[in-house]
């Protein structure tokens, strides 16, 4: 395979954990708005797996052999937005884990970039299951192994816009759809620039009773191409991503999920072969 530089997987790598950077990638249900008073806490557990590697849609590496352990631990809290009336949920997500890349023999772990926001909803009906609500997430560069080509600590700033819609199709049937935007600073050590990262999130579920769902979902994202000195590092991304998740609630406050997903198309980065991930979620 070809020689890979660690400044090159560190941009390869900025967009593969779901929770590591300000792409906090919403789960099918997330912009349920729930009542205020309501905490939640939340742990994720992935694991990513790669071995391809595309640039400008080409392949330019096929044994990667990239290993992840990912865990995430969020923090939500459901209020009152400034005596508005309207509900908002301020929260931060602290991403953990452990990266192998068996191709250069390198291994890192520790904390990752800490992210911090949350969303204000304008439309919040349980009864009719139909929420809008507005995000915006903050990422610092607090991550470990910074520069080491480490996925969780991409060392710069980045912000993210999102915007999610939730409706009840019938009884049974609910589509989520969320359009996402993020910008970033430039990479603290190198001033390398990365241009914005558009996403579109479709989830499509099927409630089997109003505490049990199946869904498939499937995201693409475009852009977030990085230059250092005119010289491309990473060109612009036009990637998909399809999944499968089912959740279940045990009991009143807390919830299960499993989810599986696979990309289905890469132009620029690892092309994650599929990606298991577990979630528990506590609400009190």
């Amino acid at each position: 395979m070809k020689t890979l530089s660690t400044l090159t997987l560190s941009a390869l790598f900025a967009g593969l954990a779901p929770l590591a950077q300000a792409d906090v990638k919403p789960d099918p249900g997330d912009y349920t708005a729930l009542p205020k008073g309501t905490d939640v806490v939340v742990l994720y557990q992935q694991n990513p797996r790669g071995d391809k590697v595309y640039s400008g849609g080409k392949k330019v590496a096929d044994n990667l052999d990239l290993d992840m352990t990912v865990g995430v631990l969020r923090l939500i809290h459901f209020t009152e937005f400034f005596n508005t009336g309207l509900t908002w949920d301020p929260q931060i997500v602290i991403p953990f884990g452990y990266q192998k890349v068996g191709a250069t023999d390198s291994k890192n772990s520790g904390l990752g970039d800490i992210t911090f926001g949350g969303t204000v909803w304008t439309i919040a009906d349980l009864a009719k299951n139909e929420h809008l609500g507005w995000s915006v997430f903050v990422t610092a560069p607090t991550g470990s192994e910074k520069n080491q080509g480490f996925a969780l600590s991409s060392n710069r700033w980045a912000l993210d816009f999102q915007v999610g819609y939730i409706k009840g199709l019938t009884d049974k049937i609910t589509w989520d759809v969320i359009a996402e935007t993020e910008f970033y600073d430039e990479q603290r050590s190198t001033a390398a620039k990365k241009d914005p990262l558009l996403q579109l999130h479709n989830h499509l579920r099927y409630n089997f009773t109003p505490d049990t769902y199946a869904a498939i979902s499937y995201r693409h994202n475009w852009g977030a191409r990085e230059t250092l000195d005119h010289e491309t590092l990473a060109t612009s991304r036009s990637n998909g991503t399809l999944g499968f998740t089912v959740a279940t609630m045990l009991g009143k406050q807390v919830q299960v999920m499993g989810q599986l997903m696979h990309d289905t198309s890469v132009r620029e980065g690892v092309k994650i072969d599929n990606s298991l991930q577990f979630r528990l979620a506590y609400f009190y």
